[in-house]
């Protein structure tokens, strides 16, 4: 009995660092995806209604441009000018949007590189905290479930390198000009975009299933219970 009790300690000990760990990363993550959220903000124009997302999911180089040189100007290209390249439409500006369009070209510019720089931390945060999600809950799990968690253990930091690999392509983007991105460099940053929301589509099903594994097993009686 008394051999036990400093077993269990330790496991108790062992516990609340993990759990400390895991709120702060869940802490970080959600000071840092705020400043993401913040800073995008000042890029969203009637144009570019979802800031740094219109860019993520231009669907060809030429939309890519196109929000480029919105954000290095105004919105002045046409619905068919948009249709024509696979963009999508821009609505009515509302009071935030003006307030945006308003801003000197420059100062859009130097906000989408901010924001660039800031997913940097915000991507290794998120990056970090979903592996430990994952690791928690991959604990639990036995047979097919185990390796299912653990392919979202390894999926989890993959997605954050997806996520360097766009930021890198997209600083480029920045760094071209008005000329924009080329087909190849294009290319680079739409696969980088796919292969990052695919990893983190594959986490957060994962993290769902386990998540109601759990509510269904507090759900049955105690003797039940495996």
């Amino acid at each position: 009995m008394s051999s036990g009790t400093p077993v269990r300690a330790a496991e108790r000990a062992a516990g609340l660092t993990s759990a400390v760990r895991l709120i702060a990363a869940l802490l970080l993550t959600a000071v840092t995806g705020a400043f993401v959220l913040a800073t995008n903000r000042d890029l969203q124009m009637s144009c570019t209604p979802h800031g740094m997302l219109s860019l993520q999911f231009a669907d060809s180089a030429d939309c890519s441009r196109l929000v480029m040189q919105n954000w290095a100007g105004q919105c002045a290209d046409t619905e068919a000018q948009r249709a024509q390249h696979g963009c999508a439409a821009a609505g009515a500006p509302d009071a935030a949007q003006l307030r945006v369009e308003a801003r000197p070209p420059e100062t859009r510019l130097r906000t989408a590189r901010q924001t660039l720089w800031a997913d940097f931390a915000f991507m290794t945060a998120y990056s970090i905290f979903l592996w430990m999600l994952c690791t928690r809950a991959t604990a639990t799990l036995v047979g097919v479930s185990r390796r299912v968690g653990q392919a979202a253990i390894y999926a989890a930091p993959l997605a954050g390198l997806a996520d360097v690999s766009e930021n890198i392509a997209h600083l480029m983007f920045l760094a071209a000009g008005s000329d924009g991105p080329g087909e190849a460099l294009f290319a680079w940053a739409h696969y980088s975009v796919l292969l990052k929301w695919g990893l983190i589509s594959l986490v957060a099903a994962f993290l769902a299933a386990a998540a109601l594994r759990l509510l269904v097993r507090w759900a049955q009686p105690a003797e039940e219970r495996r």
